[in-house]
């Protein structure tokens, strides 16, 4: 399917380098309408060179243009190259223009269909979107963005510059319950503590953060979280943490500063995960992992360690194994 025209970039290499400081080397009048990796780039298609390992095939690429840091020597090449210190960064602005181009700008202010209690503090530059629900006793800080259908449950705080991603709950109950072990039915506890959420986070559309039983459950400052992720109660989550989709983090546990925790992850209740840590996908995490550690599989092992388990039963599952002798 082609893509309409209104959603492609129209710019010049010229007008581009100008945009984002770049130093243009070769023609400045190419038009670009579009932004694609190197392998799959066409001549009216910028790519970006982010280290010396893509030189080869950013020359043997059809891209119209390069993007490309600084002190990366490419082979010769007919094509424009615009040098810039940092690809990544400069691609930030310009899909953020391309962005506002195709989409439009983004609502601002509070819908006509969101639910305020009165009770409830909303800076007056944060935004709400429609059908979300803002519950009494809720503070919503400067420049945060409550997409649509997103809940926030009594007393909870959110600071400044974050976005709650459309259909988050923040504050439902806790997931807590005593057990009669003579009659074996379940009883709810209350829970009567908060969920904290600092500032610069960004939370997927479809999470839910769990209020605490005391306290707070507390999310830090630049921390971000992918869609259809649990939080339990009580949990500390630090701060620049990376947690991907459809992880499930259980009560009370805590995970320090800048740990990345990657999709369809599982921890244990009440367990700490240290400063830096790194957990694959598809991980059972079900004890402490040490700053810096990087675990692999369910349960988790230490990477290297994981990868000889690995190898050792790709081994005994050969069929050309030979066996032992008798």
């Amino acid at each position: 399917m082609t893509e309409p025209a209104e959603h492609r970039l129209s710019i010049t290499t010229g007008e581009l380098a100008s945009m984002l400081g770049g130093d243009l080397v070769g023609p400045a009048d190419v038009r670009l309408a579009g932004i694609e990796a190197l392998s799959s780039a066409g001549p009216t298609d910028l790519s970006f060179v982010r280290s010396s390992a893509y030189a080869k095939d950013a020359a043997a690429s059809n891209a119209g243009a390069l993007l490309v840091a600084r002190g990366i020597e490419l082979p010769e090449t007919t094509k424009p190259v615009i040098f810039v210190d940092n690809p990544d960064q400069a691609l930030v602005g310009l899909l953020k223009g391309l962005r506002a181009q195709r989409l439009g700008d983004e609502p601002s202010g509070i819908h006509s269909t969101a639910v305020i209690d009165p009770g409830a503090s909303v800076h007056a530059t944060a935004t709400v979107g429609p059908n979300a629900v803002i519950e009494r006793g809720v503070t919503i800080g400067a420049h945060t963005r409550i997409d649509a259908g997103a809940v926030v449950l009594v007393g909870c705080v959110i600071g400044e510059r974050c976005r709650i991603g459309a259909n988050v709950v923040i504050g439902g109950e806790g997931f807590g319950y005593i057990t009669d072990k003579a009659t074996g039915t379940h009883t709810h506890l209350p829970h009567v503590g908060i969920v904290v959420i600092e500032d610069d986070v960004e939370i997927g559309p479809g999470t839910c953060i769990d209020r605490a039983k005391f306290a707070a459950t507390r999310i830090g400052q630049g921390t971000k979280i992918d869609n259809l992720c649990q939080i339990g109660h009580n949990v500390i989550v630090g701060k620049n943490c990376i947690i991907c989709g459809l992880v499930g983090i259980g009560g009370s546990a805590v995970i320090e500063d800048n740990v990345v925790i990657g999709g369809q992850t599982g921890l244990a209740d009440n367990i700490t995960i240290g400063k830096g840590a790194q957990l694959a996908a598809r991980g059972g995490i079900v004890s402490d992992i040490p700053a810096g550690g990087i675990y692999v599989g369910s349960p988790a092992r230490e990477r290297s360690q994981a990868f000889r388990e690995f190898a050792a039963l790709k081994r005994l599952a050969d069929p050309k194994r030979k066996k032992p002798s008798s």
